[in-house]
């Protein structure tokens, strides 16, 4: 996890079926007794197999349909998707490249896979969504589209076109945020090229003191800008042979990552799951877990903060939630995840922070509220 993603992660602790109509099948037989329409009972038991057999088929195609309706999610979704919601396949990726930035629509965040699943994650500006198919005015959700084997290529390519990807980078800029990233596959390893501005918290957590890395041209700051605007909207550019399926749904995770923590003062994780509800003790107890650190505070009066973060399946999410509601704890964040909050009992101020980011196919989770 990144500093600027553990900064502001800190900052976050701060189917349908047709219905029968009424019958008798004896009073259908009978009227057409009635009738004096006389066929060999050979005949007629023919007949009733095959209209049994064309029910029986109409009702299978029908429930499919629905069924197909009902799993796919088509547009972006905040915290958990909805029952029964089929997760992305496969359930893990090789991943190709990855980019977080600042473009002209916000900030953009952009996954490739081997596979061809491009999944991002846009940010709006509170007045108009990111597209239309985004979950609200402020974050699109997690959306996925799939690209041919050519179109990511053509993705990759464009990255490494800049001859910035030779290795990996640390520059420095003026005037821009914290952290921005783009790495992509050059070969075997993943090379990352980061950028930061003067918004970095300083060795006492003041903003604006420094900034890591070997300071970059212009030329550079410019270059890099337009690939996250061109990553951030790949539809624009992209021929029609690059995709797959350009329809944008919802990415449906299979697993998600539940981050806790206590601000503004840490606390252990046996003392943060000793006031949860004994159901999500005993879940989020049986769990591995690793340490996430961060700053708290405002500009100038930041301190370092720390958390943990454990991954469950997406059904133990959901179970995690409910015990959660039951419980009485407050949802906040409802912008960009799905997020609790609870006052810390026998401390001054202090509050419990749990918050459910999905996994994504290579094993990672972003900070949705890192803006």
């Amino acid at each position: 996890m990144s500093t600027y993603d553990d900064s502001l992660l800190a900052a976050r602790f701060s189917a349908l079926a047709v219905e029968p109509l009424p019958g008798d099948w004896t009073d259908v037989v009978v009227r057409a007794d009635a009738r004096k329409v006389r066929r060999p009972l050979r005949q007629r038991r023919r007949r009733l197999l095959v209209v049994l057999a064309l029910v029986a088929f109409v009702a299978v195609v029908t429930a499919s349909a629905l069924a197909v309706r009902a799993f796919v999610v088509d547009d972006g979704f905040i915290g958990l998707p909805p029952a029964g919601a089929t997760p992305s396949t496969p359930e893990s990726g090789e991943l190709v490249l990855a980019a977080y930035g600042i473009a002209a629509a916000g900030r953009t965040k952009v996954w490739a896979y081997a596979d061809g699943r491009l999944i991002s994650q846009l940010e709006g500006n509170g007045r108009d969504k990111p597209n239309p198919e985004s979950a609200n005015r402020w974050s699109s959700g997690f959306l996925e589209q799939r690209l041919t084997s050519d179109g990511v290529e053509l993705l990759r390519s464009e990255i490494v076109s800049t001859d910035l990807f030779d290795d990996d980078k640390e520059l420095r800029f003026g005037g821009q945020a914290c952290l921005n990233f783009v790495q992509v596959r050059n070969g075997d390893p993943l090379v990352r090229v980061t950028w930061r501005g003067s918004q970095c918290p300083g060795p006492e957590g003041t903003l604006g003191t420094r900034a890591e890395g070997t300071l970059g041209t212009r030329e550079q700051a410019k270059t890099l800008e337009q690939l996250v605007e061109r990553l951030a909207d790949p539809g624009s550019w992209l021929p029609a042979s690059a995709w797959e399926d350009r329809e944008i749904r919802a990415y449906v995770p299979a697993r998600y990552a539940i981050s806790y923590g206590a601000v503004p003062q840490s606390m252990e994780a046996s003392g943060i799951l000793n006031l949860l509800p004994a159901p999500a003790e005993e879940l989020l107890g049986a769990k591995d877990r690793v340490r996430t650190e961060g700053f708290y505070g405002l500009a100038g009066q930041m301190h370092a903060v720390y958390g943990y973060s454990s991954a469950v399946t997406t059904e133990e999410a959901r179970t995690l939630a409910e015990t959660l509601d039951e419980a009485g704890f407050k949802r906040s964040g409802a912008e960009y995840a799905l997020a609790y909050t609870l006052d810390a009992p026998g401390t001054s101020g202090n509050v419990i922070d749990v918050t459910f980011e999905p996994m994504l196919p290579h094993g990672e989770a972003t900070c949705s509220a890192c803006g």
